[in-house]
């Protein structure tokens, strides 16, 4: 029986079953997997395909982690330690550097074990990085996952730069013991022109806004 009324002719489904000699219902189930099949190409389209001019990362382990990089960056082989280093292909020197984060035992709130630890960092980077000008450090959240960063001035290649160090674990509840140690650094320029900048403009933006634990993007 035809799906539309009688004055408007036969679909094209009965015309290709009466010219091939096949059922109409056959003809109407090949129509309904191509529809299904064209949801599919336009599902992975629109949410599972790298959007132009970016590149997703899955580092699986020893903490796993997701993120997302424009092409102003370029991966590189990480350094001793590293799980994951990402460095600008051009202009003032960027780099975007991850380590894994293991926590002392603690009792209480994780912030307050992060607030400790890094005040130990702190005298380290001193020893480390020449030229290194504390400039602040406090609480961060970065989506919705709990940290404690240290901004930073230092001089790197003859370069005065601007340093940000993220310590970021993945929830307050149960307290965690593993995280990640993230150390960004931007030499000054017009988009970088002071330490709280870092991360804030330029190409290491987009992969701490966009770091999520886990391997799944929300």
């Amino acid at each position: 029986m035809s799906v539309v009324r009688e004055e408007f002719g036969p679909t094209l489904p009965e015309l290709l079953g009466e010219r091939l000699r096949v059922p109409v219902r056959t003809i109407w189930r090949v129509v309904a997997a191509a529809g299904v099949l064209v949801v599919l190409v336009l599902a992975w389209l629109v949410f599972l395909r790298d959007t132009p001019g970016q590149a997703g990362v899955v580092v699986r382990g020893p903490v796993t982690y997701n993120l997302i990089y424009t092409d102003a960056l370029r991966r590189v082989a990480p350094r001793s330690g590293e799980s994951l280093r990402l460095q600008s292909k051009a202009g003032p020197p960027q780099s975007f550097a991850v380590r894994a984060l293991r926590l002392a035992p603690y009792k209480g709130d994780v912030s307050a074990a992060l607030t400790l630890l890094s005040a130990r960092l702190i005298r380290e980077m001193e020893a480390h990085y020449p030229g290194f000008l504390w400039r602040g450090d406090g609480r961060v959240n970065v989506n919705q996952q709990p940290g404690y960063q240290i901004v930073f001035q230092a001089r790197i290649g003859g370069r005065t730069t601007y340093g940000k160090r993220v310590l970021l674990v993945s929830a307050p509840d149960p307290p965690p013991s593993t995280g990640l140690d993230i150390t960004m650094l931007s030499a000054r320029s017009p988009a970088i022109p002071r330490a709280d900048a870092v991360a804030a403009n330029g190409a290491l933006k987009t992969p701490l806004r966009s770091l999520r634990f886990g391997t799944k993007r929300p």
